[in-house]
């Protein structure tokens, strides 16, 4: 048979291409069986039964294209137009039955469901016809509009076996995502632009492909998917049309009353076309007396053909029908803000009065009915002000901090003509929007000045103030400012019953607790504050979203890693769930570092993706580059050593975006890019970089609460330079900075830079004990990728010792945590100090003694390196980068005296140092420091 139904084959007319059978494969592979049965001369009847707009049409359509592709003849007829054997060329089974074969041929009856009456029993015998003859007859129909005669025959033929009933699903999340993104442009041929959230798009459409075209505006394609709609409302009468554009407008369930009086039609009448309007499924039953439209994007298609005066009119009778009802202000401002009326005042209040209920739970939607009052305003009018700050606030919330900027910069000035509460939002709300922009300096000024205009005023909005100077003085590490401010925001929100305001000031106090070495009052205020946040309802926290936030990264620091994640998840979803986009940056970015830190790795990779919609127009200079960074650790640790490539281009953009700014975030972003280059193999880069981010060799850039960190990370380089003194050194500042602020995560840390400091020194069984002690920290605090590096290390040294003790049982519990974190690099890591410890155990050749100054690492490479092997091809059978292994060749070199490989070679097989030249340009060779010339580059 020629050609081949499939995406990307022939496509009906309508041209949507192969993208309109996005999720229909077993459909497809159905019809292209049913069409090479057809050519062995074996027909069939299929029924495609599915809701309007699944695809049953373009199903339909495509088979029908492919049958005259392969020279087969089509014959199509609709219910409407009803069945016409003779037109068909369709001769009665009795006949066929003894005539000469005949040709196959394709029938297909669309929209089955419309049939006239004195039709149906055409239809039968159509069906039976295919089972005698090589006819394939497609047929497909609306199950809720099919008259009960017809199902009677339909029913009857699927119980004989004469007819396949096909019942045409809703699309899955994904297959919607593929049909939204599916590679199509727009009018200029723009690939560039943000694709809606399909998800959110899927749940509102039900999975239906002409609903989510229509919903998401799709071009030409969501025109096509209107056209159709309008092409079922085109035959109604005067007052079913009117009925179904008041429908429209209410936008909502309702009752026929409401519709009659909207629609302006009398009780008898609006009966009589909700009968009609149920026979053909455009309006459906939702519980007793209450009625809707089939679907929202009906109603969508139906509202953008209004002519404006209809419109304004219908929108106008709406209001006063609800306003008559004494209806819910959210459900009358809509129609206000489409036809406000500058002659009545109480619209202007309308829309004010709806803006303040809607601000946290829709922001989106408070803007729409400011934009709608704004142009009755006159500037002095009362509530000119605050349509403006309110404006302001939602697209703070929105996460438009620049224009709320702006909007806000006009209102300062004219300030001192309102009221003191009003001059106070304004200017919480102006310190947020600097503070969203990275503006600190700014927003802890504008802070001070709220501060100013209250005076000794006991209002609400207080305790916001106090929380922003908290913040500013937290940015700028006055700790004790910022817990006086924070304690005296919570005491504030108390006595206002503001729960959310309490909980967030709390956990600004815990953490100014903790920097000011009181952990007992930090892990108190933080358990009160969680005990508040719990109790909420979602309503309340919508009026401080950051409250989730605050938490969330308090307990982060606290080591309370799973209250962390479930404070974080509850703030997100509230985020997405309303609109308040503004906070859900940091609520992600502290999420996923949460989920990194507890070996949630695909979690983390999951929620980093989810701030990816936030990443282009976030003002947030230090949101983007910890984004940035928080990917690149997790891509290093989720892949093994021979992908780096992803993780080193996003350090790359973290590290562009922080520059040279002296900021903590900053420093904090270019101490991680030197970690992983670090982890990377590039010791000496790394040690600079590190030592430059933080101002020197007693790290005065970096907090003492984060310097545990750095610290064990210079221990490390240190340890693979074998600077025993730099060791010590960083061993010792990292226990000087626990003993001042106590950490369950931080102390982890401590103990595994003494474990390096006391293994350059010899000392395997205290390194076991600091070894142990951080084990022990870090699974307390539940770090798995932290817990499985130390105990990993640990099992270096005992098999750098020539010890199995302990080993097999250290080996099990990193396999456990790796089958938790899925992370490759350590799951290589892993199974190369299992071959040690399984190649150790086993009977064998003992060290030669002039390898015996070489740990097991050091030995393996230099027998490698003594075979003619180059570094790269070392460090990929070691799974380690090349650097790596050039810095540990250049420790041997040091070990054993010599200086080439050929005098390596001679030690390995001899047992004595003797020096021969390399060959020129050998790659690779490192020089007496361990740097190859690449370092040097």
């Amino acid at each position: 048979m020629a050609g081949d139904l499939r995406e990307g084959g022939p496509a009906p007319a309508s041209g949507a291409g192969g993208r309109r059978f996005v999720g229909r494969e077993t459909e497809i592979g159905e019809l292209r069986t049913a069409l090479a049965d057809l050519a062995s001369g074996v027909g069939r009847a299929i029924a495609l039964v599915g809701e309007p707009g699944i695809g049953k049409s373009a199903l339909m359509a495509a088979a029908a294209a492919q049958a005259r592709a392969a020279a087969v003849p089509v014959r199509a007829a609709r219910g409407r137009g009803g069945i016409d054997s003779a037109t068909l060329g369709v001769r009665p089974p009795a006949v066929a039955a003894h005539s000469a074969r005949a040709p196959g041929v394709m029938v297909t009856v669309d929209d089955l469901h419309q049939l006239p009456a004195e039709q149906i029993p055409l239809a039968e015998r159509l069906i039976e016809t295919a089972a005698a003859q090589p006819v394939l007859c497609l047929m497909a129909y609306r199950q809720r509009q099919l008259p009960p005669a017809l199902a009677a025959v339909l029913s009857r033929a699927a119980s004989a076996g004469l007819l396949d009933v096909w019942n045409v699903g809703p699309l899955t999340a994904e297959q919607c995502g593929d049909l939204l993104g599916g590679g199509e442009r727009d009018a200029e041929g723009d690939r560039g632009r943000q694709l809606p959230d399909a998800e959110a798009l899927h749940r509102a459409a039900l999975g239906n492909p002409q609903y989510l075209k229509i919903l998401a505006g799709r071009g030409d394609a969501g025109a096509d998917a209107g056209v159709a709609v309008l092409g079922e409302i085109a035959d109604l009468d005067a007052g079913a049309l009117a009925a179904v554009q008041a429908a429209a407008v209410l936008g909502e369930h309702f009752h026929p009353e409401l519709l009659a009086e909207v629609a302006g039609l009398e009780s008898a009448e609006t009966l009589r076309v909700l009968d009609l309007l149920t026979r053909v499924d455009l309006v459906r039953q939702t519980e007793p007396a209450g009625l809707v439209l089939r679907h929202r994007a009906v109603g969508e298609v139906v509202y953008e053909r209004l002519e404006p005066s209809r419109r304004i009119a219908l929108h106008q009778r709406a209001e006063a029908a609800l306003a008559r009802r004494t209806a819910p202000i959210a459900r009358r401002a809509r129609h206000v803000a489409q036809a406000a009326d500058p002659s009545r005042p109480e619209h202007v209040t309308t829309l004010i009065a709806a803006a303040r209920d809607s601000l946290y739970a829709s922001p989106a939607m408070a803007a729409e009915h400011l934009q709608a009052a704004l142009p009755l305003l006159k500037e002095g009018d009362a509530h000119w002000h605050e349509a403006h700050v309110l404006l302001a606030r939602t697209r703070l919330l929105t996460g438009d901090a620049i224009e709320s900027r702006e909007l806000l910069d006009v209102l300062r000035a004219a300030l001192p003509g309102g009221p003191a509460a009003n001059k106070v939002r304004a200017l919480v709300d102006s310190s947020r929007a600097e503070r969203r922009l990275g503006r600190y300096t700014e927003a802890g000024a504008i802070a001070r000045s709220a501060l100013a205009v209250l005076a000794d005023s006991d209002i609400a909005t207080a305790a916001a103030v106090h929380s922003e100077l908290a913040d500013h003085a937290y940015d700028i590490q006055d700790y004790e400012t910022s817990r006086q401010h924070a304690e005296t925001a919570a005491e504030i929100a108390r006595r206002h019953d503001d729960p959310a305001g309490e909980a967030n000031a709390l956990a600004q106090a815990a953490v100014a607790h903790l920097f000011a070495a009181d952990q007992s009052t930090a892990l108190e205020r933080t358990t009160r504050a969680a005990g508040l946040i719990d109790a909420a309802a979602d309503s309340t926290l919508l009026t401080n979203l950051e409250s989730t936030f605050q938490l969330g990264l308090t307990e982060g620091m606290l080591g309370r890693l799973v209250d962390s994640e479930r404070h974080l998840q509850r703030g997100a979803a509230l985020s997405r769930r309303t609109g308040q986009t503004y906070i859900e940056p940091q609520i992600l970015t502290t999420l996923a570092n949460t989920q990194l830190r507890a070996g949630n790795l695909r979690g983390a990779l999951v929620t980093l993706d989810a701030t990816a919609r936030h990443a282009d127009r976030a003002g947030n200079p230090p949101t983007r580059a910890i984004i940035a960074m928080l990917r690149a650790e997790v891509l290093f640790w989720l892949h093994g050593p021979e992908e780096l490539a992803e993780a080193v281009s996003f350090a790359e953009q973290a590290i562009v975006i922080a520059g040279d700014d002296p900021a903590t975030w900053a420093v904090t972003v270019r101490c991680f890019n030197a970690e992983l280059l670090l982890l990377a193999g590039y010791t000496a880069r790394a040690r600079w970089q590190m030592l430059d981010a933080a101002g020197g060799s007693d790290l005065p850039r970096i907090t003492v609460w984060r310097r545990p960190r750095w610290c064990d990370t210079l221990a490390l380089a240190a340890w693979y330079d074998g600077d025993k003194v730099d060791v010590e050194h960083w061993a010792r500042l990292a226990e000087e900075c626990v003993s001042q602020l106590p950490s369950v995560g931080r102390q982890g840390f401590a103990h595994r830079a003494r474990m390096r400091a006391h293994a350059l020194h010899g000392d395997t069984d205290q390194a076991l004990a600091s070894a142990r002690e951080a084990i022990a920290s870090f699974t307390a605090s539940g770090e798995r990728i932290e817990a499985s590096r130390t105990l990993l290390a640990a099992v270096e040294l005992l098999l750098d010792a020539g010890r199995t003790q302990e080993v097999d049982g250290w080996l099990d519990r990193v396999a456990i945590l790796t089958a938790q974190s899925e992370s490759q690099r350590v799951a290589q890591e892993l199974a190369h100090q299992r071959g040690r410890f399984a190649a150790l155990s086993a009977p064998g050749d003992a060290v030669p003694a002039a390898l015996a100054v070489l740990t097991a690492r050091e030995r393996e490479i230099a027998v490698l390196a003594s075979t003619g092997k180059t570094s790269g091809e070392i460090a990929e059978a070691l799974f380690l980068s090349v650097r790596t292994v050039d810095g540990h060749l250049g420790r041997v070199y040091r070990k054993l005296d010599v200086s080439n490989r050929a005098g390596l070679a001679h030690v390995v097989l001899h047992g004595e140092a003797q020096d021969a030249p390399d060959a020129p340009g050998a790659p690779g060779v490192p020089d007496a420091s361990g740097a190859s010339a690449v370092d040097q580059g």
